[in-house]
């Protein structure tokens, strides 16, 4: 596996570096730090150093190594993701420095929509105790992306006692009505067709999220399901929240009610709003 970090020493880059020890990452992979210097090359090359060492120390296995550039960060960051194709891409969700600015809405932003490649944006919002049980929360909507999702949990190498919650949920096109208005409403012929849609989607979720919970199972995590009416972004963040989750993982697009949820609305609003680490998977 190869993971690319972006770091600038802040407390936002710092967060990101101590979130991989609760990511499920492999013994052995290829990691590269990489610092975009604004004007003081050498407080770059030393704030890359002391990132590669702290990495090299939690995965003594790992082949970790620095790249210090220069230019516009989310620019340099995205050419470098296209050079050295990783597999993952690990940033803060905000960040300050004097080697430059890296914060949600601009380089971490712009990294989620344009790489190739699945983008994890830190937070350290699960628990403070390393050897307390990671908690992961996986949004699925009957995507394929979504399926993507669960296969790269269940590829990751977790200890055990990991807990992943599969959250799916339905939001209906019944409209917000009062009660006389529900009940006329629900003599019209189109809400017999909204009903039963309803439902066909309910049931069809329902097998999705037991099957993406075997497949968690066989790979040795302890996985649970959460079917609920309501819209997805609230459901997933609300889940996250109540387990006090380490991680939320998303595809990067999926098939919902609207005939599509693109990166802009779930994903996005999720990574967001969350309390914790956001993955959002692309193959």
């Amino acid at each position: 596996m190869r993971i690319l970090v972006a770091y600038d020493g802040s407390v936002s880059a710092e967060a990101a570096v101590e979130d991989l020890r609760r990511a499920g990452l492999p013994l052995k992979a290829e990691a590269l730090v990489v610092c975009v210097a604004d004007s003081d090359l050498v407080h770059s090359q030393t704030t890359a150093a002391s990132a590669v060492e702290r990495i090299q120390s939690y995965f003594p296995q790992w082949r970790v190594s620095a790249d210090v550039l220069c230019g516009s960060p989310a620019k340099e960051l995205a050419d470098a993701t296209g050079s050295w194709h990783p597999d993952l891409v690990v940033i803060g969700s905000h960040g300050r420095s004097g080697i430059r600015r890296l914060f949600l809405g601009s380089v971490s932003w712009e990294l989620i929509h344009r790489a190739e490649c699945s983008i994890r944006v830190a937070r350290l919002g699960g628990s403070p105790n390393l050897n307390d049980p990671i908690r992961i929360v996986i949004g699925i909507d009957g995507s394929e992306e979504a399926s993507m999702a669960v296969r790269s949990v269940a590829a990751r190498c977790w200890p055990t006692k990991t807990d992943a919650l599969i959250v799916s949920a339905v939001q209906t096109l019944v409209p917000v009505t009062t009660s006389l208005e529900a009940s006329t409403f629900a003599q019209e012929p189109a809400y017999s067709v909204i009903r039963d849609a309803d439902e066909r989607l309910r049931a069809r979720l329902g097998n999705i999220t037991e099957e993406s919970a075997d497949v968690l199972c066989r790979a040795g995590l302890i996985a649970t399901t959460r079917l609920v009416d309501g819209d997805p972004r609230e459901a997933i963040l609300t889940a996250a929240e109540i387990t006090r989750a380490d991680t939320i993982f998303v595809g990067a697009r999926g098939l919902g009610r609207m005939d599509r949820l693109l990166l802009g609305s779930v994903s996005s609003h999720v990574v967001t709003h969350a309390h914790c680490s956001v993955e959002v998977v692309r193959g």
